[in-house]
């Protein structure tokens, strides 16, 4: 009885739905009729959740459709509730979109409909479609698909839940890679030949559990993966040329990344250059790159016998500083106080340092500051800053720029073990001693870093050297390294 009444709803839409598009006929060369979802018959609310015709559910269950022309709060857009969790997103056009359960247990929703016209066998087509990820969901995953087939396909309605619709899509991202963007629309396509016939499109995860890929985005939440859609597309490519897509121009901060190109799958050929002269790639529209300088990408496709290439730039800006051989150099005084030593190789508009100091390694207090001067060498020893022993410590430089911008070193670790490493005496005139360890080298070294004494003994001759401090560096056995000051008199 129920699947009769759906038929009958279903019949009932179609009819409607025909009187529908043969007033607006189909967009372009697009196949897929009411492609944005924004016609329909009846306006969503909290008791009508059916997709616009000719879209329907092809299982016992609902997806959401969700239209601005909603008032009950409940299926709105841009505001509206997802599994009864409040959400906010703008459609990519217009003003509707569905959502799909594409993970939630053994659970998947499809919504499927009916193309203007069957696909012609030996033919090639691009299909894309747009999806996001609702802000309440816990979990993203992969196996976002588009199949086609020359029949409508309906899960067993003899199952409590709507079980999975198992197939091979001939539609899914380059890579098939987990999908996780709640902020912006995300697009999958690609392009495929087609068996001859095909005038049915179904879109959803057509894959169990055990072949799903998912993530967790956040901590709580709706404990599915789901899906908005919108903007669906199926168009002959004999009726268009799909032109090559390096991705948008784009700037980054030098060791950081950028991904160029596109997700597009199916592409006959393709060959990406950098600079214009070197081959990187010849079988992935898109990846990331890591350039240290500004570079530019070619690309070059064909595609159903049409050829194509695009350009990308990738801007690269210094680091407005470089630090290089932050250290912590403990003075072997009574309280072990600790000496942060660095060494910038550029600055650019930096206006000072923050030295601070850490009991977890995670919250981080500002014990001393010291002004930018310009490429160089610093160093600050805060004041109190005893280090006790047997207690973990961390250090970091927080980098202050002139426009109030911060950025940080890398975390420093620092302990002194009860029994560690002592040196004596301290200011010395002739001879240091090393006890508390095995030691495996010693390196004596003055402040710009020039190495002056290498041995592996734990009385070591310093006689020669002038007056002034130094800094020693001591390698033991179990792999330790431990760096300390001293005064030569």
């Amino acid at each position: 009885m129920k699947r009769l009444f759906h038929l009958k709803l279903l019949i009932k839409a179609h009819i409607m739905w025909a009187l529908i598009a043969f007033s607006v006929g189909a967009i372009g060369q697009n196949l897929v009729p009411n492609y944005s979802f924004e016609n329909y018959i009846f306006c969503p609310n909290k008791m009508n959740a059916f997709p616009p015709p000719p879209w329907y559910i092809p299982t016992n269950n609902n997806g959401e459709y969700c239209n601005a022309c909603d008032t009950s709060g409940y299926l709105g857009v841009p505001a509206g509730i997802i599994k009864g969790v409040p959400n906010f997103q703008y459609a990519r056009t217009g003003v509707a979109y569905i959502y799909l359960d594409y993970r939630n247990g053994p659970t998947r929703t499809y919504i499927q409909l009916k193309l203007f016209d069957s696909l012609k066998a030996g033919h090639y087509y691009y299909a894309e479609h747009f999806v996001n990820v609702p802000n309440p969901m816990k979990y993203a995953c992969n196996n976002i698909g588009m199949l086609f087939t020359n029949k409508a396909i309906y899960a067993d309605t003899n199952i409590s839940y709507a079980p999975v619709i198992p197939a091979n899509p001939q539609v899914v991202n380059f890579n098939n890679p987990i999908i996780a963007d709640t902020l912006n629309w995300i697009k999958v396509s690609g392009v495929f030949k087609a068996q001859g016939g095909e005038q049915y499109l179904t879109l959803g995860n057509f894959k169990d559990n055990a072949h799903t890929n998912i993530l967790q985005i956040q901590s709580n939440g709706y404990g599915g993966a789901g899906y908005y859609i919108d903007d669906v597309s199926v168009i002959p490519l004999d009726s268009m040329q799909l032109k090559a897509d390096a991705g948008r121009d784009t700037t980054i901060t030098i060791g950081d990344s950028a991904f160029i190109g596109s997700y597009t799958n199916g592409i006959d050929t393709i060959q990406w250059l950098q600079n214009g002269t070197t081959v990187i790639d010849t079988a992935r529209p898109g990846f990331w790159v890591y350039p240290t300088t500004n570079t530019y990408y070619v690309v070059t496709q064909t595609v159903n016998g049409f050829t194509s290439s695009d350009t990308v730039w990738v801007t690269v800006n210094p680091l407005p500083v470089v630090i290089k051989n932050y250290e912590l150099i403990i003075d072997n005084g009574i309280q072990n106080t600790v000496e942060n030593v660095w060494v910038t190789a550029s600055e650019i508009n930096v206006s000072h340092f923050n030295v601070q100091r850490s009991e977890d390694g995670v919250t981080f207090g500002t014990v001393g500051m010291v002004k930018a001067k310009g490429a160089g060498k610093y160093s600050l020893t805060p004041n109190p800053s005893p280090l006790e022993r047997g207690v973990t410590c961390y250090y970091r430089l927080e980098v202050v720029d002139k426009n109030g911008a911060l950025s940080y070193s890398e975390v420093k670790e620092l302990r002194i073990e009860n029994g560690g490493l002592m040196i004596s005496p301290n200011p010395a005139k002739d001879f240091i001693t090393i006890s508390g360890g095995s030691i495996k080298e010693v390196r004596i070294s003055d402040v710009s870093g020039r190495v002056l004494l290498v041995g592996n003994s734990k009385r070591v001759d310093v006689s020669g050297l002038m007056s002034g401090v130094y800094y020693i560096t001591i390698q033991s056995i179990d792999g330790r390294i431990e760096v300390r000051k001293f005064v030569k008199m």
